[in-house]
Formats: structure tokens, sequence, C-alpha cells
């Protein structure tokens, strides 16, 4: 398994915009990097999985739901530094359109909460620029 902090190269990511009816689900993290965040449910790709499959399977480990995973929506570029410059976090993340299967919704420890949020309200969390990108580009490519 690659670390993930100060990795040598970049670290593939996936994550998943997961639909139901009119609501998004979002996750608190609950582990660096950005620990405490709103954001998409998701994780990193192993080596031996397609994308697609990462997401479902992560998805599925942070949420306990299953999921159809659609359309790539986002290809995005995280990079965290330290004090000093150095990079201390570095992924590559895909981030696909998703809709909601079944299951009961739960959080791992990977996440400390798990929301499904109606699309009218996510204003009220703080998002960041990349995940509110997702989210329009979900909804201006219907």
């Amino acid at each position: 398994m690659k670390k993930r902090e100060y990795p040598k190269v970049p670290l593939v990511g996936v994550g998943a915009l997961v639909l139901k009816g009119d609501e998004v689900l979002l996750v608190k993290r609950g582990r660096p990097p950005l620990e405490g965040a709103w954001s998409l449910p998701g994780g990193r790709c192993r080596e031996d999985e397609k994308l697609k499959a990462a997401a479902f399977r992560e998805i599925k480990e942070e949420c306990g739901i299953d999921i159809e995973v659609a359309d790539l929506l986002k290809l995005f570029e995280y990079i965290e530094r330290d004090v000093e410059g150095r990079v201390k976090y570095h992924y590559v993340v895909f981030d696909f359109k998703a809709y909601y299967k079944g299951g009961r919704l739960e959080h791992s420890s990977d996440a400390s909460d798990a929301r499904w949020i109606p699309i009218r309200e996510l204003d009220r969390y703080e998002l960041s620029d990349a995940v509110l990108d997702v989210v329009k580009t979900a909804f201006t490519h219907r």
C-alpha cells in the first residue's frame, strides 16, 4: 500500500456524486486530508482496480450503500503542502455521477458522518469549490 502522506508520486482517488431523488450524499471527512470537511464520498483506487469499480467499492465501504456508477463528471488534482512547502498529500481524483440503488446509509471510520442532503439545501454546508464544481457539472449535463 502506498503511503498517503508525503507520497513519491500522486495517488489515484475516486469519488461519487450519489443522487437519490432530489438528494445528494455528503460525508464529513473523518481523517486527513480535509478532516472535518463535508465532501463527496470516495477514496483511493487500488492498483488492480478499474476506476468505476473503485468508486462502487469505496462508497459501499464508506457509506454501506450500493450505487450504480455512471459518467465521469470531473477530474481534479488535490495538493496540500506542509509548513516547509513539501507536498504532504497529492491526489488525482476522478469524480463520477452515481445513483443510489439500495442499502442503509451508515458511515465508516473514514467518515464521521454521512447524510442525504436535499439539493436545495447544499448552500447550508461549507463545501469546497471542487465539490461545488462537481455538483454544478452534474446538473448542467443531465
